[in-house]
């Protein structure tokens, strides 16, 4: 349970991501095709939305490593909140109040497509942080094409070069079949 607790902000950063970019295909799909139905399933995720942005804003780690992508994070993701609020209060008021559904309005339409990029741009720099570059493809040595990190050489100086599993040439398998191979060439 406690670590459900410590990894809260990873859990909800998706229903803003998710939702904030649903609610604006469900508002343009409902507008192509005029059906009014969509605009309410739009309307509702933008709701949900705003509510996972807030849970995401509030959750979000305070012992985070020292990265040079927190502060644009934290900037990004508190202005993706505040726009997600403005525009769920804005929509839902005006349904209220006025009898008014706000999800065929270009104006909305082009606030919300602003909610899609800054839930897009802040998502990417929270994967920055948390996830390693992925520099080439399988069997490519880490840090790319023409070499890599540190302590990384040339294919057949006993570097494993693929993924676990992966048998490189003057390999033996230890155990028979489907066993971890060694990273040291055998004789």
């Amino acid at each position: 349970m406690d670590y459900i607790i410590k990894n809260l902000h990873f859990i909800f950063t998706h229903v803003p991501i998710a939702l904030l970019i649903f609610s604006f295909v469900f508002d343009v799909v409902a507008l192509i095709f005029k059906k009014k139905e969509w605009h309410s399933a739009g309307m509702l995720c933008l709701v949900v939305g705003a509510l996972g942005a807030i849970a995401s804003v509030l959750t979000g780690p305070e012992m985070m490593m020292k990265n040079a992508t927190l502060s644009s994070h934290e900037f990004y993701a508190r202005l993706t909140m505040i726009v997600a609020i403005i525009l769920a209060v804005v929509r839902v008021g005006l349904l209220v109040w006025k009898k008014l559904e706000l999800g065929r309005n270009p104006i909305l339409l082009v606030a919300s497509l602003v909610a899609v990029l800054l839930v897009s741009y802040t998502g990417h720099l929270g994967g920055k942080m948390v996830h390693r570059d992925m520099q080439g493809g399988p069997g490519m040595m880490q840090g790319g094409p023409g070499g890599g990190g540190p302590g990384q050489g040339q294919q057949g100086q006993g570097q494993r070069q693929g993924g676990q599993g992966q048998q490189q040439p003057g390999q033996q398998q230890p155990g028979g079949q489907g066993a971890q191979s060694s990273s040291a060439p055998t004789k």
